[in-house]
């Protein structure tokens, strides 16, 4: 028989409800273990921190560069730099960020607000690129931080931030308005800081490597390797130039509203020829296709020849004259520059196809007329084919294909026989080979050539110091180490170097 029993009931709801009672203090238990051992996991190791890092703009962050930084923090008209340099550098951070800010307020009043409110400058090894870049950094490779400032390597970092941090290229074809806008913000900065003058020889250079390599058009280099120095040539020289010539077309102030509007409109987007052509022709209020198929559909650059007469007249002097060019579809204005006797005339000339005629009247006796005086169109001449002969040497030496620099150089002065700096560039690659004889004969090929640029005179002597040194000839090292110090040429820190062996022969133990 079965009874009830009340009394057992309970004693069972008891026991289930210290055994659940049990059960959920253990489950408190085990979660508080869990969370403390995930606790115990995030802690860094001793001596370690641990950093959040959050990027809501639309861009591309994420790069990151550790070592044991020593952060220097500069301010300057509201602007903030930190400057991330290893111990070695520590003293330079200042002057760094000084002159990187001053970069950054002169670009911001060219294209408008930076993708950051902070910029961070950091020393990047020397077995890395020259600079490096992203949304609120900028990178400097340490061969480069010294004194003086590199300012022109700086301000290319710098302008980057605009240039592919604010707007990225569509696509690979259109990398040149990233690298080339910022190798002509490079150089309207040295305008800024320097003059025209030191302008004018950074745009000489960047028609260099504009015109060094003419396999392919502008427009048709996303089929090559970012890394191929063609692509590297025709990105950051070729379209600098297109930027350069851009301004000259359009004129400076509407020039500078397109950039601020292109940055303005397609700030966190990606952009290519389309959208800067369109911004452009808005301003400017006129096509410019004719402009941009020129010369991002085409190879090469004309090379100019300008024929003229000069007649006597009642009020004056008459300058009949032509134009002469080998494009048959080329098209620029192009300014003329005819210095007198008295007053310098100018005149704008529309130059179409292969012939464009034109006529100026003048007061004084013209003594001068030069087409383009202040170098706003790409061009060609012997003297460029020359230098950029001499920039494909000096790029297949940095690849170590001696040979075929040697070829190069050798192009170069075949184009200019009185060249110095040809003859120097291939001297130094006879004295890398250890081809002594042949170094010093071209050391002095440059000495006894044109002299340009003046540094080649200097670095001439010093390196015919070092092959006598070498080569056991003390006296006759000392005598061209003494040489080198009556140029007073300072360049690369010639001098020093100079008396340095003066002090210890080059090759020597302990000598620099």
């Amino acid at each position: 028989m079965l009874r009830h029993n009340p009394s057992g009931k309970k004693s069972r709801r008891g026991q289930q409800e210290k055994a659940a009672a049990n059960g959920k203090q253990q489950a408190k238990a085990a979660a508080r273990e869990s969370a403390g051992k995930q606790a115990r996991q995030k802690q860094p190791p001793p001596g370690m921190k641990t950093s959040r890092f959050q990027w809501d703009e639309p861009s591309f962050p994420g790069t990151v560069v550790m070592a044991r930084f020593i952060d220097t923090e500069v301010s300057e008209a509201g602007m903030t730099a930190h400057v991330y340099f290893l111990p070695d550098h520590a003293h330079l951070a200042q002057q760094f960020g000084e002159t990187a800010l001053r970069e950054l307020g002169f670009f911001i009043t060219l294209y408008g607000l930076p993708p950051s409110n902070e910029l961070s400058l950091v020393e990047l090894p020397d077995d890395s690129l020259p600079t490096g870049w992203a949304p609120g950094v900028a990178g400097v490779a340490a061969r480069y931080i010294a004194e003086p400032v590199n300012y022109r390597l700086l301000a290319n970092a710098v302008a980057h931030q605009w240039f592919g941090g604010v707007v990225s290229p569509a696509a690979r074809s259109d990398w040149w308005i990233q690298d080339g806008g910022a190798r002509y913000s490079e150089a309207r900065y040295i305008e800024h800081a320097a003059g025209e003058a030191a302008a004018e020889t950074a745009v000489k250079e960047m028609e260099v490597g504009a015109l060094a390599y003419n396999t392919i058009p502008l427009g048709q280099i996303g089929t090559l390797n970012v890394f191929d120095p063609v692509f590297q040539s025709m990105a950051n020289d070729k379209g600098g130039m297109i930027f350069h010539m851009l301004r000259w077309v359009m004129g400076e102030d509407k020039f500078d509203q397109t950039m601020r509007s292109f940055f303005e409109q397609y700030r966190g987007k990606s952009a290519g020829l389309s959208e800067l052509q369109k911004t452009a022709e808005e301003i400017y209020g006129e096509p410019l296709t004719w402009f941009f198929s020129q010369w991002l559909n085409s190879t090469g650059a004309p090379e100019f020849h300008n024929k003229y007469t000069v007649y006597r007249v009642a009020d004056g002097f008459r300058v009949v004259g032509q134009v002469q060019q080998d494009l048959d579809l080329f098209r620029m204005p192009m300014r003329l520059k005819i210095e007198t006797d008295g007053k310098t005339v100018e005149q704008m000339v529309d130059v179409q196809g292969p012939q464009t005629g034109y006529t100026v009247e003048t007061f004084g006796r013209p003594r001068k007329i030069t087409l383009d005086p202040d170098n706003h169109v790409l061009k060609n001449s012997v003297d460029m084919r020359m230098r950029s002969a001499i920039m494909r040497g000096q790029q297949l030496v940095a690849q170590g294909n001696m040979a075929a620099a040697v070829e190069e150089l050798q192009k170069a002065i075949e184009l200019n026989r009185n060249s110095s700096l040809a003859h120097y560039r291939i001297a130094d690659v006879y004295f890398l080979q250890k081809n002594y004889q042949a170094a010093a004969d071209a050391y002095r090929d440059s000495l006894n050539g044109d002299g340009d640029p003046r540094w080649t005179e200097v670095w001439s002597h010093i390196q015919l110091g070092k092959i006598f040194d070498l080569t056991g000839q003390r006296e006759r090292a000392v005598s061209e180490y003494r040489q080198a110090l009556q140029t007073n040429d300072n360049t690369q820190g010639a001098l020093d170097e100079a008396r340095a062996y003066l002090a210890k022969p080059f090759g020597k133990e302990g000598a620099p």
